[in-house]
Formats: structure tokens, C-alpha cells, sequence
């Protein structure tokens, strides 16, 4: 899910589960560093394998969500604008392909804002919050969409109006961490805030997606392996839940509520994402995740992008 959206959802959860400051810098660091080196020390190798070998660099590492902002310069959201202590399944993807598309690790962090902002402006409005309305729009040039070739004639569309001012009006201060949200500081930044909302209207958004009919065959559901061998490995994978119907919530509804990167290892494909439910980054068995998600579910498929070079 959208690290925003999240943080509005759960901010005030967040704070009993973040590690001391020290412990927390000091994993920032370790990971940091072996991410970069494995960004220098593999420049030559295929973008598949480097989406292996950075994502493996961060396996374990702990799932928070809403844990980066715009930095201590940003205005409204002053979480770090980069972090490698924690993730959610937006900012490890990001992360990851923001790594692969870099030559040497100094690109790295131009990347990811090109990846993360539109046109790569770092603040709060123009962050791609909204993966199939901003996200992929903005990101077209690094990504591609092959989900119709996956399905293989089998592909539906998602569709879904995404009320982004409606959905600055439901943002509420824990996002912007105000110290005492009653002063009048805080009132007027959430003012401000609420008013860079007022002018966006609502917009549709189109995805498309594999249907999990598509993946699982038969009254027995049995597993279309010949579906899981169009994915390339490396490949973004993004769980489509259609119009998913969230706007009483947050103001709007949404297409996707979690991503996460196909990995094959010795023929299998799994899925490697920053889990909510195992509170981390992870690997399970891609047919086997899904598998749990029964007809009635609102997830009914997931969308397949691949970087372009």
C-alpha cells in the first residue's frame, strides 16, 4: 500500500515499534553500505540479477510503513528521504530499482527521486502517491508493462477515480509529526496543507492486471505454470485490488494496495517484498502467496512492469 495512505492509517502504531535512534542508524548505515558496494561491484551484470543481488542485501530488514518523507528540509513531511533500516513494499521497490539503474552508487540517489517525485521535484505534492495514477504515469520512460503478454489474452483492466483532493483533506498531523498539533503552527501547516489538495480534481485510473482465474486453473485451482514462466524474473509486481473501495477511510479509492519484485530461484518463482504480515523483507513462493487469497477477496490479480533496459 502507499506509504502515505499507510502512515495516515497507522501513524500513531508506528512509534511502539521504532528501534532506538543509535540502533537504528547504525543498521542504516550496514545496509547502506553493502547496498552501495553491490551497486559498484555489479555494474556489468543483466538488470535481473542486479534486482537479485541489491534486493538480497536487505532481506530481513524490518517493515515500518510512512517511514521516509521529504527530509529535514521538506515542509511538510520531514521523515529521512532516504533510509535502509526500514521499508515498506513502495520505498524497498523503489530502493531496488533505483539501485539497478544506477552505474555507480553516486547515481543512486538521484534516481530514486527520479523515481519517487515527479520530474524528480522533491516535496510532498509532487511525490507519486498513487501507484496507478502517479507512479507508473511518472515513471514510464524507466518502465514498461508487459501484464497483457503475461496474461496472454487473459488480462482485465482496472479501473478506479482517484479524488486526490478529497484525499489531502483526510490527511491528519501525524503525518506531519507537529509536536503539539493543537498550536498554531501546526494548525496552519495542515492548513497549507490541506489547501495544495484544492487543486487537484478527481481522475480516472486505468491498470491492468493478470486475473488470479488466469493463475489458478480449474475447480482444484491448480497452478498455470506456463503463466509463471512469461514473468521475467525481476520483474514489479503490483496486487490489484479494482476500485478497491477505500474512500470513507482516506478520501478516495485505489487499484493497489502492495507491491513487490518476482525473483526465480533454481526455477521457482517468489515473490520478495516488504511484508506487512511478516513484518519484513522476505520471500514466499509467488503461486503460494496468492493462494490465499479466496474469489471473494478484493484482490483479484496483479500487474507486471519491467525496467526497459
Amino acid at each position: 500500500m502507499n506509504r502515505f495512505i499507510r502512515k495516515i492509517v497507522i501513524a500513531n502504531t508506528l512509534i511502539l515499534f521504532l528501534s532506538p535512534v543509535a540502533a537504528v542508524n547504525s543498521l542504516d548505515t550496514t545496509n547502506k553500505i553493502r547496498f552501495y558496494q553491490t551497486i559498484d561491484e555489479n555494474s556489468a551484470h543483466s538488470s535481473a540479477d542486479k534486482i537479485d543481488l541489491l534486493s538480497r542485501t536487505l532481506l530481513g530488514t524490518e517493515y515500518i510503513g510512512g517511514s521516509v518523507g521529504e527530509g529535514a528540509r521538506g515542509k511538510y513531511d520531514k521523515d529521512p528521504l532516504i533510509r535502509f533500516d526500514v521499508f515498506d513494499c513502495t520505498t524497498f521497490v523503489e530502493t531496488i530499482l533505483a539501485g539497478v539503474v544506477s552505474s555507480t552508487s553516486a547515481d543512486f540517489e538521484a534516481n530514486l527521486m527520479r523515481l519517487r517525485y515527479k520530474n524528480a521535484q522533491v516535496s510532498f505534492v509532487s511525490r507519486n502517491h498513487f501507484p496507478s495514477l502517479d507512479w507508473f504515469h511518472n515513471n514510464q520512460a524507466t518502465l514498461k508493462d508487459i501484464t497483457p503478454d503475461v496474461a496472454n489474452g487473459g488480462a482485465k483492466i482496472a479501473k478506479t477515480t482517484i479524488d486526490k483532493a478529497a484525499w489531502y483533506q483526510h490527511i491528519s498531523n501525524e503525518v506531519i509529526q507537529c509536536d503539539r498539533p493543537a498550536s498554531s503552527d501546526c494548525r496552519l501547516l495542515m492548513s497549507q496543507l490541506h489547501a495544495e489538495g484544492k487543486v487537484f480534481v478527481a481522475e480516472p485510473a486505468y491498470l491492468p492486471y493478470v486475473p488470479l482465474t488466469e493463475l489458478f486453473l480449474g475447480t482444484d485451482r491448480h497452478v498455470n505454470q506456463a503463466l509463471l514462466d512469461r514473468i521475467p524474473s525481476g520483474s514489479l509486481i503490483s496486487m490489484v485490488r479494482p476500485d478497491w473501495p477505500l474512500k470513507q477511510y482516506i478520501g478516495t479509492n485505489m487499484n493497489v494496495s502492495h507491491q513487490g519484485l518476482a525473483i526465480r530461484k533454481n526455477g521457482k518463482l517468489f515473490l520478495r517484498h516488504a511484508s506487512l504480515t511478516h513484518k519484513k523483507v522476505t520471500d514466499e513462493g509467488f503461486a503460494e502467496y496468492f493462494s490465499h487469497y479466496p474469489d471473494a477477496s478484493s484482490l483479484k490479480g496483479f500487474n507486471v512492469h519491467v525496467l526497459r533496459h
